[in-house]
């Protein structure tokens, strides 16, 4: 909701929102509407795991914030757009399959707690 309403620092909309794709979350998430309600954040493919939400990203249809900011950064950007460079499928990355890999690898991490080390959060977008 803060993306589409009260985006810091100045309010409104996130300006990096594709404005097609504005108009259909402001349609589907109303203000003071049911915070329940949920949309696939796979615009066009919510119902499939695949490359797609690549593309949706890099065309500017991220519905979260923190997929947009993936194209903010030339090393994020550089390797979002490795899985669309290459043509030849013998040797082309698969999404699919790095994803897993670095899902696993995540769940290995552990939680950091403690001082200095990290803190388990009650509300995932600010600080204890």
């Amino acid at each position: 909701m803060d993306r589409l309403y009260n985006f810091s620092p100045r309010g409104g909309p996130d300006p990096s929102i594709d404005q097609d794709l504005l108009l259909e979350l402001i349609d589907a998430c109303p203000p003071n509407g049911d915070i329940n309600f949920r949309l696939p954040i796979d615009h066009n493919s919510g119902e499939t795991f695949d490359i797609q939400i690549l593309e949706n990203i890099r065309n500017g249809f991220a519905v979260l914030q923190s997929d947009a900011k993936l194209m903010d950064d030339p090393v994020t950007k550089r390797i979002l757009d490795s899985y669309f460079r290459i043509t030849n499928e013998s040797v082309k990355p698969s999404f699919e399959a790095d994803f897993v890999k670095s899902m696993v690898k995540m769940g290995r991490i552990g939680v950091k707690t403690g001082p200095k080390r990290g803190e388990i959060r009650r509300v995932c977008n600010t600080f204890n």
